[in-house]
C-alpha cells in the first residue's frame, strides 16, 4: 500500500517530504515510472525523498506515477499517482 498524499509545495521555498509504504518485505526502493517527471526543481530518491526547490507555479504540466519496490524475491511493486 502507497500513500499518495503529498503536501503543496511552494516556488522558491524548499520542499522535502518523505514516502511511506506498508506491506510488502523493507527495505523498499522507489522510483519514478519511465516517461513519468516531478515537477521542475524536484527530485525523487530511491529512498523514497521528493525534495529540492520548485521553480514553477501551479501543478505540474502532468502527473507523475511514482513505483515502489519492496525487497522480497520476487520483487513486488506497487505505484501510486
Amino acid at each position: 500500500r502507497v500513500f499518495p498524499t503529498l503536501p503543496d509545495a511552494i516556488v522558491k521555498q524548499t520542499y522535502s517530504t518523505t514516502l511511506q509504504a506498508s506491506g510488502g518485505t523493507a527495505p523498499y526502493t522507489w522510483s519514478l515510472q519511465a516517461g513519468s517527471t516531478l515537477p521542475a526543481g524536484l527530485t525523487l530518491s530511491s529512498g523514497g525523498i521528493i525534495s529540492g526547490t520548485p521553480t514553477v507555479a501551479g501543478p505540474p504540466a502532468n502527473t507523475f506515477t511514482i513505483v515502489v519496490t519492496d525487497s522480497a524475491n520476487p520483487n513486488a511493486k506497487a505505484q501510486s499517482l
